[in-house]
């Protein structure tokens, strides 16, 4: 079985001037209730992974993360926090069962990869070519996540990541 992979935790990126540097943009966490708590994935343009995180996925077997080095800032205090990595997954797997998954296609071709809303999402075993965690090619910024490692994470303690059954959500 796979799950769309998400975070189950509140609280929002605000991007904010912060410093002077030309091309780079500035983002803070805002925490709901002044939470000192960071998760251990941030969803943002590219996924934030917490070093944990990257650590136990490696541990299932998901070979296709490509990582950067991340600071966090908090902007009250100063603090930095540097166990966060900017993560590229790299296994882009088509793998949506499009006759089975209820869908709507936005480009004008009506093409079934990169930009597909579902209403049922159904993916197709055979076709994710054994890959337990990856981008889904008919909507990549869609992440997916198999059973095994679901509960390896879930087992590893992270009770702040989010996994839905496919067929339930609407993307």
């Amino acid at each position: 079985m796979y799950y769309a992979f998400d975070r189950d935790c509140i609280g929002r990126w605000i991007q904010k001037r912060l410093g002077d540097i030309p091309g780079v943009d500035w983002f803070y966490w805002d925490p709901v209730n002044n939470s000192v708590y960071l998760p251990s994935f941030f969803r943002a343009a590219a996924p934030i992974f917490s070093d944990e995180l990257i650590a136990a996925l490696r541990e299932c077997g998901v070979d296709s993360l490509d990582v950067y080095d991340l600071e966090l800032i908090d902007p009250d205090s100063d603090q930095v926090y540097t166990h966060y990595k900017v993560v590229n997954i790299v296994s882009l797997v088509s793998a949506a069962d499009m006759e089975r998954s209820i869908v709507t296609a936005h480009d004008p071709t009506n093409s079934a990869l990169h930009d597909v809303d579902f209403d049922r999402l159904v993916v197709d075993p055979e076709r994710t070519n054994g890959h337990n965690f990856f981008r889904l090619a008919e909507s990549t910024n869609m992440l997916i996540a198999h059973e095994s490692v679901k509960q390896h994470l879930q087992a590893k303690g992270f009770t702040d990541l989010a996994f839905y059954k496919l067929g339930k959500i609407a993307t």
